[in-house]
């Protein structure tokens, strides 16, 4: 099983950067579906039922402030293809709960990743290029005030995310 810690948007936000996505910048041929835009902490990968066991206990015991994003810059990682909305303005919330969901994640025996943590939403896959500056300069608020344990699902209609646990952020 794939499973990842992160924030779920609210509809209307999904819906929001669609329409500003689709009207701001050209056609893409795997863009992201409105109903996969969420922001990730921390990926997981493959774990084993033990240790989202142990990550749930382990979760359940913190207590995470709650925080709003504004998403406002466009950014592009070329190695892996990846248009992405991210925040021009530093989270230093976002960066403290994805510090401490690895710490819990390793303590949990979760092999991670360690890499430079950049709160976004990718919007678009397999982009060959960089694409020019959006026509509409893109400004979404957040409020993020729930974490989930996202589930990476296969299907034969694409990728799902559904949410398989969620706190309350305070």
């Amino acid at each position: 099983m794939r499973y990842f810690l992160g924030f779920d948007l609210s509809l209307k936000t999904k819906l929001s950067i669609e329409s500003w996505r689709n009207k701001a910048l050209p056609s893409f041929s795997a863009p992201v579906p409105a109903k996969n835009f969420h922001i990730t902490s921390v990926f997981l990968g493959q774990i084993e039922e033990q240790q989202l066991e142990r990550l749930y206990v382990s979760i359940e015991q913190e207590q995470f402030p709650l925080f709003t994003l504004t998403l406002d810059q466009l950014g592009y990682w070329a190695k892996p293809k990846i248009l992405w909305l991210g925040s021009t303005q530093t989270s230093t919330t976002a960066e403290n709960i994805n510090q401490k969901l690895t710490k819990i994640s390793l303590q949990s025996g979760v092999q991670i990743h360690k890499q430079h943590y950049v709160p976004h939403v990718t919007l678009v896959r397999k982009s060959k290029t960089n694409p020019p500056s959006p026509l509409i300069a893109p400004n979404f608020e957040c409020e993020i005030d729930q974490l989930h344990m996202f589930e990476s699902v296969s299907t034969k209609n694409g990728v799902q995310y559904p949410i398989r646990r969620t706190w309350k952020l305070y």
